[in-house]
């Protein structure tokens, strides 16, 4: 392409619609649209797999990237309902009322979920790309949330893209 077009709104959508085509042949795949989402979730084998653009060049790891806006509200609910717990969590104080994060209902996305899967989880799959460049790096693993905007990462992936090489991450061979 010669325009960042498809790496704005469009990209936000596609990527969904883009990883469940590219999947949806293989056993144990189905598709999920949750309620109130505008796209499709695909579940393989119980987990669900959620596309996430962390970067715009290939240097930088997905343990390393902040999560911005990127990391949609989707994602921010699933990783909440499914992910794993996290290892810390702040002490809220008493009688403080809670943040309209905290407050919303996230039944009727919980029960679309659980109903095509027993026990789901959730597998961030992370990617960087550029419009002058295409895809750089793809990533998969598992992370939980921490206080709504910091991601605490467990196993982690690389995943092959071909003709593309990133330099180790360090304390990695």
């Amino acid at each position: 392409m010669d325009t960042d077009h498809a790496f704005g709104p469009v990209r936000w959508k596609q990527q969904y619609e883009v990883l469940h085509e590219y999947l949806h042949d293989l056993p144990d795949v189905v598709g999920v649209h949750p309620p109130g989402a505008q796209v499709r979730v695909t579940i393989c084998k119980g987990h669900l797999l959620l596309p996430w653009r962390y970067a715009t060049r290939s240097d930088l790891d997905m343990r390393d990237a902040r999560p911005g806006r990127d990391l949609n509200r989707l994602i921010r609910d699933l990783l909440i309902l499914f992910g794993p717990e996290p290892s810390h969590e702040e002490v809220t104080l008493p009688l403080m009322p809670l943040t309209p994060e905290e407050a919303r209902d996230r039944s009727a996305l919980r029960e679309a979920v659980e109903q095509l899967t027993d026990e789901p989880r959730v597998l961030l799959v992370g990617f960087a790309c550029n419009s002058d460049e295409g895809l750089l790096r793809v990533s998969w693993g598992e992370a939980a949330l921490l206080g709504g905007s910091e991601l605490k990462w467990g196993h982690v992936e690389d995943l092959p893209v071909q003709g593309v090489r990133h330099p180790p991450r360090e304390g990695r061979e």
